[in-house]
């Protein structure tokens, strides 16, 4: 029988040299054989270069944990299925880049999920958190992984919501829970009553489908772009809203709107207010609020009463009607 590997008898330079030399699975699992372990690699990874990861979340049906880095991007899924377990599978996406999806079978999902999240949040150094939930996959126990997440990181970066199944109760209790700061994506329905809880600023909304989003909801939200599908708002409140941004007493951040028309026939309604076509054949730059500048072609100008300009278009989604606004200072 081979004697095991005195690695802690090395040089520490040689010791870093080997642990160089692992995959994030493998690093994940010497990790977990002491703590002394685990402490090295979580010191040793926290002082290297390009030790800074974002770390996604997913309670699917085969919940996920994703990791991301400079140099690392790897998968861990947990499955039901004892023939995967341990399996790698090795992932090549043209829009990102090659990846490895580890697998590791549980006969409790969201138990082995934690585990793992938690030795991944212990072990690496996380600078951003996604989370995606999915409310219809594990109901009875969502509010157990809020409160799991909670223990970990009280604020996240991203989080959406996907599911079926109308109940405001456990996004309500993962909003007040949670603390999000840059995105939200509502990818569900849910009720009529239900009413965004936090009131911070955030980069993005996605909202499909927008049911509950009333005028005055809409007014409430703080954010710099929405995209907005399925909302019950009528084009007298378009109008309306457009002319709160336009004397700025509302949504001075904004920077893109993307919403749904109801009433195509009477677009006009929207427009009673100052606005000027563009002429089709002329081209403008447009610097937006975080100082990018885009190219405008076409469309109808609104505006404010601070210099910015609304550039409004339409577009269609199957057979809805679209309307699309960019805020730009015009140069």
């Amino acid at each position: 029988m081979e004697k095991p590997f005195p690695l802690f008898r090395l040089p520490r330079l040689a010791i870093e040299e080997v642990i160089s030399t692992m995959t994030p699975f493998e690093i994940i699992n010497f990790s977990m054989t002491s703590l002394k372990i685990k402490y090295f690699i979580k010191c040793l990874l926290r002082t290297s270069r390009n030790s800074q990861y974002v770390l996604q979340v997913n309670t699917t049906k085969e919940p996920i944990i994703v990791l991301r880095g400079s140099e690392i991007y790897f998968k861990i899924k947990i499955t039901s299925f004892k023939t995967m377990n341990r399996q790698i599978e090795y992932k090549h996406d043209f829009e990102i880049q090659k990846y490895d999806i580890f697998w590791i079978y549980s006969e409790n999902l969201i138990d082995e999920w934690m585990n793992f999240v938690r030795i991944v949040k212990e072990v690496f150094q996380i600078e951003e958190h996604i989370v995606i939930f999915h409310i219809d996959q594990f109901p009875t126990r969502n509010k157990l992984i809020v409160d799991f997440i909670k223990s970990l990181t009280p604020s996240i970066e991203s989080c959406e919501f996907h599911g079926k199944t109308e109940t405001d109760e456990d996004v309500e209790y993962f909003l007040n829970n949670l603390n999000v700061t840059e995105f939200v994506g509502f990818n569900l329905k849910l009720s009529d009553r239900f009413t965004f809880p936090q009131d911070n600023f955030l980069e993005g909304f996605t909202i499909d489908p927008a049911n509950w989003l009333t005028f005055d909801k809409l007014l409430r939200l703080k954010g710099s772009e929405f995209y907005i599908h399925g909302s019950p708002l009528t084009n007298q409140e378009l109008n309306q809203f457009l002319i709160l941004w336009m004397t700025s007493q509302c949504h001075q951040n904004l920077g893109y709107l993307l919403i749904n028309i109801n009433d195509p026939q009477s677009v006009d309604i929207i427009f009673n207010l100052p606005f000027e076509i563009m002429n089709p054949n002329v081209e403008r730059i447009g610097r937006l609020p975080n100082n990018d500048t885009i190219s405008l072609k076409e469309g109808i100008d609104i505006k404010r009463n601070d210099g910015m300009t609304g550039t409004i278009n339409f577009d269609r989604r199957l057979d809805k009607m679209l309307l699309t606004m960019v805020v730009s200072q015009i140069n």
